[in-house]
């Protein structure tokens, strides 16, 4: 039986227009890390750093700082975003949505620490006669990239579960479900990844990839839905004053 949300009278326009703003230029930011090789952009397996160092030295800074930046101006729009809509909705029998987009900035936090590190930190440490800082950067930028889909994962799954038992989803129910297997992909890929158990670099990048996709239709739907509701209200107010004008 689904759940009944509640109706709060806040406003979260801008909000959701945050959210897909973010969840837009994240998206940017993953087409630019796909241009990188895959051992240099995604979490890879410990005797595949060595690689992504020679890897850093042929492609130069620019593409790095490129995918990295980019994804690091869409992870600080989205942490806000996700932040802002913590009090947005939360179904009458539950708190999965905002306990959701509570996740979800958490792991865009995190982004922010290892997309700025693919932004200006490893390109510099690649010119090193030392090979040994680029590799213990590059590690820590593998463990915080995979560990970060880890609350990614269960936050989308439990903001679009909430969405879909909502009285007034504001996705496709094909959509939402679609976004619930992407978070179900991003859980454990990142969980196999920290525990070293499965280590797939593609399911790791291309959750985020879709993520984005499926989280900036739902900002837009969520910008349009409240704006519609302050029009209906405003429209409300005006037909109560034109009947009380006309009773009077």
């Amino acid at each position: 039986m689904p759940g009944r949300d509640a109706d709060p009278r806040d406003a979260h326009g801008l909000s959701g227009a945050l959210l897909a703003a973010g969840a837009a230029v994240l998206f940017l930011g993953t087409l630019f890390y796909i241009r990188l090789t895959p051992e240099l952009g995604l979490p890879t397996a410990a005797e595949h750093r060595v690689q992504a160092l020679a890897d850093a030295v042929t492609i130069g800074p620019r593409p790095m700082l490129l995918a990295g930046g980019l994804a690091f101006f869409g992870d600080v729009l989205l942490t806000a975003g996700c932040l802002a809509l913590i009090g947005r909705r939360r179904l009458r029998d539950s708190d999965l949505e905002p306990f959701g987009w509570s996740l979800i900035a958490i792991s865009a936090a995190i982004a922010i620490v290892f997309d700025s590190t693919m932004a200006v930190v490893l390109a510099p440490l690649a010119q090193l006669a030392d090979p040994g800082p680029f590799v213990a950067f590059k590690g820590w930028f593998d463990l915080l990239f995979a560990a970060g889909n880890v609350p990614f994962g269960v936050g989308a799954i439990a903001v679009l579960a909430a969405d879909m038992r909502a009285d007034a989803p504001l996705l496709p129910k094909a959509l939402a479900a679609f976004g619930i297997a992407v978070g179900v992909v991003a859980l454990v890929s990142g969980a196999g990844y920290v525990a070293g158990v499965l280590v797939v670099p593609p399911a790791i990048g291309l959750a985020v990839t879709f993520g984005c996709v499926v989280f900036a239709v739902l900002g837009v739907q969520i910008a349009r839905h409240e704006r519609r509701g302050r029009s209906l209200d405003a429209a409300a107010g005006l037909a109560a004053s034109a009947v009380a004008g006309v009773r009077s």
